[in-house]
């Protein structure tokens, strides 16, 4: 006998959206509907999806994921447009706040014909209605109508009536996010308790704790496809991690100005940097600036040109978007082609445009804009500066009637490499001298630990992704220079070091300012307080226990702490060991 409780094969799911109520009117009487009055949303795009009996499974993604979607067809509330879902047991479903009940009913009216409706009664029903009022706590308010009660009062009176009768598929869709905490746990444990017996719970909840807490599984809905499928922890990982970067990516959106799709293209880690013309006053002029050409370099040499009529391989030039951006052209002005900014009715009141910098670190960058002023407005040139996450203005040009064009050559803003932008988040420590010693050459200037997303931090957590990173600085150069990374107990023992040099890596030749970075994919060291050790030697063979000299060695000077991961509260051991177990009868 097969163990899957449902099984879901390439349904997918669609609704079309009309564009007056009118036309859903006349489509539900079966009248042949225009295509041009609606369109048509995807809610589930070929979703395949196993559950066994007795899993705990849940379901997490933004709204209009499809979550709820999914629930329905596999509650049989509505059907599938293509695909198959197959069933094994009965269902109760706790989908929305509002339904099941009947307002003007008392809560034991209302339970009494719940439990009747499942083949319950004599003695047996008043056992489970005596249990219902027991679990819900609402004995002061039983035999009160249902319209009197809170939503988390009808949350607890729903949940229990719904969990009474054990049934072998229970579907749970956000309605315990109106309970408070202590209800919201006892409703956990029951979930438990019941597929513990061998029913299987779906359970939806943007409360990640609660979704943890309950399930051991989940399945991330994202645009109608899984996403990811898989424990519990790293999907929801995962889905937290693709949340805040889509905040991210909206805020960005919101600084800049951009559509979010706009912004998202923009990668925070590539050399593309966006600058834009607007007027003085934070909007459009009322008659245009026309640019006919934009060049950018660095010192003398010009590292490109973006024209009207010619097409850039980067990508490089205006963002054209009438809806949202004020840009119009390219368009002959004065025997010249040229783009104009002016106020086209765009929704944001400016003319933005991006330049793909050399990978290479660049110095000295600057801009140049050929151009015939406004005859209305002054105009500002500015630069999006990712650190302050703002526009920062660059130069202004002023209103001029003569119709003559010009050209002007502005300085940008110098970004922060992302080396730079690593150091200045680590820690610059004033050591004492006997805590620190080495001939000079080389010095450590700064020092951290990173986590996965390179935030700083003093607590890391055992078996993610985390880094450390060394600042250094030297006089004149330095050849082949082996950077380790110690941790001691706080008896002594070291529990774990990293030496540059133990694969035959060698850093080559440094000089001037830099930083050293070295990955812990994944970070198997062990919860417990430590101390740190950094260095930067001469030279060192690993096959010696003799230290070599030192450029600069920091001697414990660091402290780390590495916590155990999420639900874990075992003891783990210095060693965070990966391990795989097989049982052979």
């Amino acid at each position: 006998m097969s163990d899957i409780a449902i099984k879901i094969e390439g349904v997918a799911k669609s609704f079309r959206r009309f564009r007056h109520p009118g036309w859903r009117a006349l489509d539900a009487f079966g009248v042949a509907i225009p295509r041009s009055r609606y369109d048509v949303f995807e809610a589930l795009k070929g979703v395949d999806i196993e559950v066994r009996q007795g899993e705990r499974v849940a379901l997490i993604g933004r709204n209009g994921a499809g979550k709820s979607t999914l629930l329905r067809l596999i509650s049989g509330q509505m059907q599938p447009d293509s695909g198959r879902i197959s069933i094994a047991g009965n269902i109760q479903a706790l989908m929305e706040l509002g339904t099941g009940f009947h307002p003007d009913f008392t809560g034991i009216e209302n339970i009494r014909a719940a439990l009747a409706l499942q083949g319950m009664g004599g003695s047996s029903l008043r056992a489970q209605i005596d249990e219902i009022i027991d679990f819900t706590e609402l004995e002061g308010f039983i035999d009160r109508p249902v319209r009197e009660y809170s939503a988390g009062m009808y949350a607890r009176l729903a949940f229990a009536v719904a969990t009474t009768i054990e049934p072998e598929i229970l579907i749970v869709d956000e309605i315990l996010g109106a309970g408070d905490a202590y209800f919201v746990g006892k409703s956990i444990q029951r979930m438990k308790r019941l597929t513990e017996s061998g029913a299987t719970v779906l359970f939806v909840s943007h409360d990640m704790s609660s979704v943890q807490l309950l399930c051991e599984r989940a399945v991330w809905i994202d645009h109608g496809t899984v996403r990811k499928d898989g424990p519990i922890l790293p999907v929801s990982k995962a889905y937290l991690a693709a949340v805040r970067e889509d905040e991210e990516v909206r805020t960005r959106a919101r600084s800049m100005s951009l559509t979010r799709q706009q912004a998202a293209a923009l990668d925070r880690e590539s050399p593309v940097v966006l600058f834009r013309l607007v007027g003085a006053n934070g909007k459009a002029p009322v008659k245009p600036v026309a640019v006919s050409a934009l060049r950018f370099g660095a010192d003398h040499a010009v590292q490109g040109v973006i024209e009207p009529n010619r097409r850039d391989a980067d990508g490089n030039g205006p963002i054209l978007d009438a809806a949202h951006m004020n840009w119009r052209g390219p368009e002959l002005l004065a025997g010249r082609s040229c783009w104009l900014f002016g106020d086209f009715g765009g929704l944001y009141g400016h003319a933005p445009w991006q330049i793909t910098w050399p990978a290479r670190r660049l110095k000295d960058t600057w801009i140049e804009l050929d151009f015939r002023p406004s005859e209305s407005d002054e105009i500002a040139v500015e630069q999006f500066d990712p650190e302050t996450n703002s526009y920062v203005r660059l130069v202004a040009i002023n209103t001029d009637t003569r119709g003559q064009w010009g050209s002007i050559r502005v300085p940008t803003l110098q970004p922060q490499s992302e080396a730079e932008h690593v150091i200045a988040k680590l820690d610059l420590l004033e050591l004492k001298p006997e805590d620190r010693y080495g001939s000079g050459e080389a010095a450590i200037t700064a020092f951290g630990f990173l986590d996965a997303e390179g935030e700083r931090r003093h607590t890391l957590i055992t078996g993610e992704n985390s880094s450390a990173a060394m600042a250094y600085s030297v006089q004149g150069e330095v050849r082949d220079p082996v950077a380790v990374v110690a941790i001691y107990r706080p008896d002594g023992t070291c529990a774990m070091q990293v030496v540059s040099n133990r694969d035959g890596r060698t850093l080559g030749t440094v000089c001037g300012e830099g930083l050293i970075r070295v990955e812990f994919s994944p970070l198997h060291l062990g919860p417990g307080d430590y101390i740190v050790s950094i260095a930067l030697f001469k030279e060192l063979n690993i096959a010696t226990r003799v230290e070599p000299q030192a450029y600069d060695l920091h001697d414990r000077c660091y402290a780390l702490k590495v916590l155990p991961p999420a639900g874990i509260g075992i003891e783990i051991g210095t060693v965070n060991q990966p391990a795989t177990w097989e049982l052979s009868p």
